[in-house]
């Protein structure tokens, strides 16, 4: 009897140990040695300049990571597909990722359209879809169990920078030039609703396609309607392309960008045309100057390893990586994509080294953080003008 009990015993803790082995051979980008996390950038269209760096930012952070001996005894492997900022080529680029590399997340996705097209794709495979580079609140709201953003949302830190520069500067009309789409389409309804909480309403909308480069009848058509603040919602080129236009006709309003439009290639190109530009910011850009001795080492460190100086961009792409890492190493060593959500929604006002707004992930919210900073150019430097802010308060 004692011999039947034992095999009993023996044969009920094999099928334990068959059932977690199975589990973990069924978990898609996972080994013993290994996780395999897929992203998709630009790194040849309109946006290359932000994708660029921050691939260069993820790059380093799973470096650095890698150095510090991974993951419970996992190093972390990135693939990243060029998507040149194509809805089309964005679907094509993670279909690969899902099927073909097998990655075990999607994270770091860039641009609120191409990732609207692709973060279905990877729901529907059971997979998490993790901090896309994106404001748009889309990515948290409604609740997924499987989706997770990292960035304050544009309508949230649209909301804070007007809320601020119509207390501070007393602007009383308001325009919008916005993209033609689901990102404009944010930035244009915190716009309203921000001028609603203060009685009044934007005297003037102008909207473009995206990949415009001439804003000239957008720019003529709000100068009309005297418009003192123009809130735009630009990345880089169309930025520079609109202020230039202003410049052009010798009309000088306030303008405002949201964290789309933060960036050091906006003085760098703009010149002085972009001098006094306002914007949101979740992340500050990190300065040589900075007087935290981690941020001046990273920027050392950066520099040496891509031959460029790090910026926004880069310092984004780092954070994120460094975030999502945390993710994994609260999910303990048995990753599955279930134990990998847990471990994410464990994560409570995470600061990283360039001071950007805390990370707050629970079970009932996953859209990590609503605070931002405002910022503006001033002979060709971001200063920030304020603490963390929530418009709300």
């Amino acid at each position: 009897m004692k011999t039947v009990r034992f095999l009993k015993m023996a044969g009920a803790a094999l099928a334990a140990l068959l059932a977690v082995g199975m589990v973990q051979a069924q978990t898609q980008g996972v080994t013993d040695t290994e996780i395999l996390l897929g992203s998709d950038q630009d790194l040849s269209g309109p946006v290359a300049v932000w994708g660029v760096p921050l691939k260069n930012g993820m790059e380093m952070a799973v470096e650095d990571i890698n150095a510090a001996g991974g993951i419970h005894g996992r190093k972390l492997r990135l693939i990243v597909e060029d998507m040149a900022y194509d809805p089309k080529k964005a679907v094509l680029a993670v279909e690969k990722l899902l099927s073909r590399d097998r990655v075990f997340t999607v994270t770091a996705s860039m641009g609120t359209v191409m990732t609207a097209a692709t973060m279905p794709l990877v729901l529907k495979r059971g997979i998490a879809h993790v901090f896309p580079i994106t404001p748009a609140e889309m990515f948290a709201i409604p609740f997924n169990r499987l989706k997770f953003a990292w960035f304050t949302p544009y309508y949230y830190d649209v909301r804070t920078s007007i809320k601020y520069l119509l207390e501070s500067k007393k602007f009383t009309k308001v325009g919008v030039l916005y993209q033609d789409d689901d990102f404009g389409a944010e930035i244009l309804k915190a716009t309203q609703d921000q001028l609603q909480t203060a009685g009044m309403k934007p005297v003037s909308t102008a909207s473009y396609k995206r990949g415009a480069t001439d804003f000239s009848s957008q720019i003529a058509r709000l100068k009309a309607d005297g418009v003192e603040l123009v809130v735009m919602a630009t990345i880089v080129r169309e930025t520079i392309g609109a202020m230039t236009a202003a410049r052009n006709i010798g009309w000088k309003p306030a303008f405002l960008v949201s964290q789309a439009g933060y960036s050091v290639a906006i003085p760098a190109l703009g010149k002085d045309v972009v001098d006094g530009l306002y914007a949101g910011v979740m992340t500050p850009i990190p300065y040589p100057d900075s007087p935290s001795p981690e941020v001046r080492d990273w920027l050392q460190r950066y520099k040496a390893r891509f031959n460029q100086d790090g910026a926004v961009e880069s310092a984004v792409g780092y954070s994120v990586l460094q975030t999502l890492a945390l993710g994994l190493k609260n999910a303990g060593r048995d990753l599955t994509v279930d134990s990998f959500v847990a471990g994410l929604e464990q994560i409570r006002d995470y600061r990283n080294i360039f001071g950007s707004s805390p990370i707050t992930l629970t079970p009932k919210d996953h859209l990590g953080a609503r605070r931002s900073y405002v910022a503006q150019l001033k002979s060709g430097k971001w200063e920030l003008l304020t603490k963390d802010l929530y418009y709300g308060e």
